[in-house]
């Protein structure tokens, strides 16, 4: 049988997949030996191609976590990548907390305050909103309110995402006559019996634009204990904050 022809979501994974290498190699190649700001050596860094994780090797800065700064725009994300990626019409962002780079889809890895991974979320810019594909375990079981918040979280201390992402001013929940925050979802995250949460959000009037106030990149994810009343300012009476994650940017 014929093989079935590569969709162009395949092959822009692929092209980005090789660039990624291709980057790496002819960065390590330009870096001075002994250089005290970018050390060439080749360290795993996470892929992600429309939200399928894909390894491949790059160097990366001195320090561990950064790649070197011939790749890096704004001290935030790569070049090459970002500039291939416009080429194909196919988004590219970069999350520092977890050294990765997500093309297509922005992979928010989500973990507890333990800094246990309890799976991801793929946010998907669209034209009137950003959908939300949501895939975890680990959770209390039941129903758990779920917010974009205005800040990265530093380390594993979820109150460092600050309030709700609320640019409007408004209040919060879709049940209150004077809301809702634009990092309110419609409803809340239910987690099964044993954990599992698998669902489809869309949060209206954002975007993953990197210079847009309206963005959710470079912001937070937070799931609460207990469920949103969508009402309740500020956040629902959803109770304690018990996951998040870092959008990329």
């Amino acid at each position: 049988m014929p093989k079935k022809p590569l969709g162009k979501r395949h092959l822009a994974a692929s092209f980005l997949c090789g660039a990624v290498l291709f980057s790496g190699l002819s960065a390590a190649a330009a870096t001075p030996t002994g250089s005290s700001v970018v050390s060439a050596v080749s360290s795993k860094l996470t892929f992600f191609a429309f939200g399928e994780r894909q390894a491949v090797q790059t160097p990366t800065g001195s320090d561990g976590t950064l790649p070197p700064q011939s790749l890096v725009y704004n001290g935030t994300t790569y070049v090459p990548l970002r500039a291939i990626g416009d080429m194909l019409g196919v988004p590219v962002y970069w999350d520092a907390t977890n050294n990765a780079v997500s093309a297509g889809q922005a992979k928010t890895i989500v973990k507890n305050a333990d800094g246990k991974v309890l799976g991801s979320i793929d946010f998907t810019a669209e034209d009137k909103g950003v959908r939300a594909n949501i895939n975890l375990t680990g959770l209390p079981p039941g129903k758990h309110g779920i917010h974009i918040h205005q800040s990265a979280i530093k380390g594993s201390d979820f109150e460092t995402a600050k309030s709700h992402f609320n640019p409007t001013g408004h209040q919060h929940g879709h049940d209150n006559p004077k809301g809702a925050h634009l990092g309110d979802f419609t409803m809340n995250l239910t987690a099964s019996s044993t954990g599992s949460a698998k669902a489809e959000m869309f949060l209206e009037g954002v975007n993953l634009k990197r210079d847009s106030s309206m963005s959710i990149a470079g912001r937070s994810v937070i799931i609460h204990a207990g469920l949103d009343d969508q009402k309740t300012d500020p956040s629902g009476d959803s109770g304690d904050r018990i996951a998040g994650g870092n959008i990329p940017k």
